[in-house]
């Protein structure tokens, strides 16, 4: 397959129609995660009026892959689509995961020596992100985080 053919197949999947059934409602919890990222990804780009590509950068030599990513505004983040575990219990490991790409976007100042805007977008379960605030606020510095539900609707928690 050539690269034009490649271009072209893309093309025709950008021009397709999504059939009404497969639309997804506001409810985020019916997004998969890759749907519920590029609604994530449009609506934070709407409200800071930038391009939020996703991508990798350095850090001290370690490459990272992150959601959001503009070099030249100084913007690094990572959307998250969680929820509670079926018990109720604290999500440890998304907690984890989450604690991770804190502990990156600040060592990315430490090293750069350059501020960054750095933000979590997260959806699904809104009891996620009161519980993560509320045990890890402390550690977060200045990371913005923001809910977003399947409508795009963004509500700023940090």
């Amino acid at each position: 397959m050539t690269d034009d053919n490649i271009i072209e197949k893309f093309k025709d999947i950008g021009r397709t129609e999504i059939p009404e059934e497969e639309k997804f409602t506001s409810d985020s919890a019916q997004l998969d995660w890759q749907q519920f990222e590029n609604v994530a990804r449009k609506a934070l780009e709407t409200e800071l009026d930038t391009v939020l590509n996703g991508g990798k950068i350095n850090i001290n030599g370690k490459v990272k892959d992150f959601d959001l990513l503009n070099i030249d505004e100084k913007i690094v983040g990572d959307i998250k689509h969680y929820k509670m575990t079926a018990g109720g219990n604290n999500p440890s490991a998304k907690f984890s995961v989450l604690n991770e790409y804190s502990w990156l976007m600040q060592k990315l100042e430490q090293y750069q020596k350059q501020k960054w805007r750095k933000i979590f977008v997260i959806g699904e379960d809104l009891t996620v992100v009161k519980k993560y605030i509320s045990t890890f606020d402390a550690w977060l510095d200045d990371i913005e985080i923001y809910f977003c539900d399947a409508d795009g609707k963004l509500s700023k928690m940090r």
